[in-house]
């Protein structure tokens, strides 16, 4: 791209056909500096050499006069969708209890899912509606490298470790403390032996060895799954960042160059001193009454938004195989190069713009909200473009839920990959409420993080028919004595 800046006359932004091949470069002249003036004189012998000296108005047209046509002129870069259309979201549609329930828990339970209003399911349930088959195949591989788990498995740790973050609690200790109050292990009926409970170091070291890339992987098959049952709609996307405090000192020893977790920055945002930890690019999908995270890049606390947003969505791309229309993003992430990487991807950036530019078209379209006129589509009105640009709230909500809820505004080890395990987990966990509460029949629960969070087995005493059961023992309601008192009544015992 060529960018001629004027200070009086409008400026010429001539976009090159490289720019929408992936070889983008971008040339700037100042031609008030006497050195850019020349070269660009030398270099582009179009440029119009008329004096600009003397009084002119001072304009901002939509198009810019003098220059030559570009390739997105002859491209409509509206959404597909217009009007309601693109914000018009289906609902989640509600299984049966064969699709889903069947064979995993009883018609009785399901019922109570379905119709008891207060009822918001057990933890339990995430484990038994989702397939985790992607962890043992994972610990095979890491085995037969060498890796040792100490006969524990990476699926019961994980549970573990979930029902730590589900809780609440700040640090690996905390489930281990929460077992003295109680007889049984409290995940007994999903892991693969009941009796397994992990103490604080157990979980360390499990989770340690487990790749990020891995859990990561993990996260976007949860998310391609959310995709194929209707649950997301790949539409409209937010991008932003949430500052992760991590476990160290917010000062360097003396004499050290670097703090004691090496790989983190020390975060200031708009003027706020956070400490030092790492600042994600976190990407939510909006679907009208429903937002999920579905992509992060994970950075260090001291990032350039700038950088950040375009490195997020450079990777995003190369994993995503979904078609998406609109973009939306704050000021922090403003620059002429995202909103022209975001159009040659076939997106609709709809980022607010800052108020001191001088040198792009920009308008206030409302008190406080100024956006570059370029970038919004012929027949648009300014309070159409607002309605859209209003969704991006929701991914500071749905960020929320991990300071307010799951408690993780700070991580309890250190490093890069100990943070994106961290995230990734808090992002498995949520996507798996999502997907059980819609396979129980349950959509109002999709955005409820509160959901599963009780225990089926929270009274010990209701563990004991089942470990009756497990050791062959018939109990009285059993569904054997059932089928014994039926043939026994209608004589077809032998």
């Amino acid at each position: 791209m060529i960018i001629i800046l004027y200070r009086i006359k409008p400026s010429i932004y001539q976009t090159q056909l490289t720019d929408f091949t992936g070889l983008k470069s971008i040339e700037k002249y100042d031609m008030s500096v006497p050195k850019d003036y020349r070269n660009a004189r030398k270099k582009f012998r179009w440029i119009p050499i008329h004096p600009t000296w003397g009084a002119h108005t001072k304009q901002t047209p939509r198009t810019i006069p003098k220059s030559q046509k570009r390739i997105q002129d002859f491209i409509d870069w509206e959404p597909k969708l217009k009007d309601i259309y693109l914000y018009r979201f289906p609902r989640v549609k509600i299984p049966c209890f064969k699709d889903f329930g069947m064979g995993v828990i009883s018609k009785l339970e399901w019922n109570m899912h379905r119709y008891l209003k207060g009822f918001s399911g057990f933890f339990e349930n995430l484990f038994e509606f989702n397939d985790f088959s992607f962890f043992q195949d994972l610990q095979g591989i890491l085995e037969e490298h060498g890796v040792s788990f100490k006969n524990m498995f990476i699926e019961d740790v994980l549970a573990y470790e979930m029902l730590r973050i589900n809780l609440g609690f700040k640090n690996y200790a905390g489930i281990e403390k929460m077992g003295r109050f109680l007889s049984f292990p409290p995940l007994f009926s999903i892991t693969h032996d009941s009796k397994f409970f992990p103490k604080a170091q157990d979980i360390s070291y499990v989770m340690t060895r487990i790749p990020p890339e891995a859990l990561f992987e993990f996260f976007q098959l949860l998310v391609k799954e959310c995709i194929n049952y209707g649950i997301i709609v790949p539409r409209i996307l937010i991008w932003d960042g949430q500052f992760i405090r991590s476990n160290c000192n917010n000062n360097k020893k003396k004499g050290q160059p670097k703090y004691t977790d090496s790989d983190a920055g020390y975060c200031r945002h708009n003027g706020i001193k956070k400490g030092v930890g790492y600042d994600p690019g976190i990407l939510y999908v909006h679907c009208f009454n429903r937002w999920f995270p579905i992509y992060f890049k994970m950075f260090a606390g001291n990032r350039n938004d700038i950088l950040a947003f375009r490195e997020t969505m450079e990777e995003f791309f190369t994993h995503t195989e979904y078609e998406w229309q609109v973009l939306i993003a704050d000021s922090g992430h403003y620059s002429l190069q995202n909103m022209e990487n975001m159009r040659s991807k076939g997106l609709l950036p709809i980022i607010r713009a800052r108020k001191h530019l001088k040198t792009h078209p920009i308008r206030e379209l409302k008190k406080g909200f100024f956006f570059n006129t370029e970038y919004i589509p012929k027949g648009w009105s300014d309070d159409y473009f607002l309605k859209i640009y209003s969704f991006r709230p929701m991914i500071e909500q749905g960020n929320s839920y991990n300071y307010t809820f799951y408690n993780a505004f700070r991580m309890n080890t250190r490093g890069m990959d100990a943070a994106r395990k961290h995230r990734s987990i808090i992002y498995i966990l949520e996507l798996l409420k999502a997907l059980t509460a819609y396979k129980i029949g349950r959509p109002k629960l999709i955005m409820k993080p509160s959901a599963f969070e009780s225990s089926r087995h929270s009274n010990f005493k209701l563990m004991l028919p089942y470990e009756a059961q497990k050791s062959g023992y018939i109990y009285f309601n059993s569904d054997e004595v059932l089928r014994r008192r039926i043939k026994n009544r209608y004589g077809l015992m032998s």
